[in-house]
């Protein structure tokens, strides 16, 4: 028994490590991921203000101002999300952290209450001890298990066509920053 509790604690631990160097490069890629973000939508709402303020009430310029708003503001999009991803997964290592222990104490009192039933409340007592105890159990359970599909779903989601967006959101950005500025300095000059 001692060689599979030593086993299940190295597991523990490397999981505990790719979760932080994980949270630590998320940490690093965050803040840029952020100001791009935001460089992004600043820049597109601009240019878009350029192209289509006052917007008029015909229909095609309706139509034509809506999908340029779509087109200018999609990087930015692309990158929040992005960056709402890198956030979550930061916070990972603390996660999973405070999950362990609860799941560890919950099972701990749970063992206890059904070990420490007494004998004179008889059989139906200590079975009823027991479902509720197992009842307390599941709703740990679908915590932890909906701690996983939360990342599960993160994890899907950041997969090689989305980091090709992100990347094509970060390019899109790059033309978008300076042509805003160049844009306003034409309106400026104009």
């Amino acid at each position: 028994m001692p060689a599979s509790s030593s086993s299940e604690t190295g597991s523990e631990g490397r999981l505990m490590q790719a979760a932080r160097a994980a949270a630590s490069l998320a940490a690093r890629l965050a803040t840029g991921a952020g100001i791009l973000a935001g460089a992004s939508a600043g820049a597109g709402l601009l240019l878009w203000g350029l192209l289509w303020w006052p917007v008029s009430s015909r229909l095609v310029s309706m139509a034509g101002a809506a999908v340029t708003f779509v087109l200018v503001l999609g990087p930015s999009a692309i990158l929040a999300l992005f960056y709402l991803g890198l956030r979550d997964l930061q916070a990972l290592p603390d996660r999973l952290a405070d999950r362990t222990a609860r799941t560890v104490e919950q099972s701990a009192e749970a063992t206890a209450a059904v070990a420490s039933g007494s004998s004179a409340s008889g059989l139906f007592g200590r079975l009823w001890g027991t479902v509720k105890q197992i009842w307390a159990l599941r709703g740990v359970l679908l915590e932890n298990r909906a701690l996983l599909v939360r990342y599960g779903a993160l994890i899907r989601f950041v997969n090689p066509g989305f980091l090709l967006l992100v990347v094509g959101a970060t390019v899109v950005t790059g033309l978008l920053v300076p042509g805003a500025l160049l844009a306003l300095l034409m309106v400026g000059l104009v």
